[in-house]
């Protein structure tokens, strides 16, 4: 975490010198910097949520709990629902056209995203 720290600050004192120099391409990299980051909240959310309840999920963002629950949780699940959905058409595909491999490694991934929604909030020890 000290690395992430160090490259917060940096990062930080960067934004800074270019705000004083040219600031829209200040918040051009802002903008860049916040997608990014937001893509790496949503996967952390994703893996937190196995492990964690809602309630930790929001005390490490810094909100509630049902903060971290209404700003996360459909779109975690819609996500995860899709995804199942194509495993489910993958599986059905390779079964027609008679490829084992195929269907069995989408019939694997399936079996894993139904486990992670069962899974979703409980605390994992």
């Amino acid at each position: 975490m000290d690395d992430l720290e160090s490259t917060r600050e940096q990062l930080n004192r960067q934004l800074d010198d270019v705000l004083a120099a040219d600031p829209l391409a200040a918040l051009s990299a802002i903008g860049a910097v916040q997608r990014d980051v937001g893509s790496r909240r949503g996967a952390a959310v994703r893996v937190a949520v196995q492990r964690h309840t809602w309630g930790e999920i929001g005390a490490a963002l810094g909100v509630t709990k049902q903060a971290a629950h209404q700003k996360f949780a459909r779109e975690w699940a819609e996500t995860l629902k899709g995804e199942l959905k194509d495993e489910v058409r993958a599986f059905k595909i390779a079964m027609r056209a008679g490829d084992a491999t195929a269907a069995g490694e989408a019939e694997r991934k399936r079996d894993a995203l139904i486990a992670e929604l069962k899974g979703a909030g409980r605390k994992r020890q």
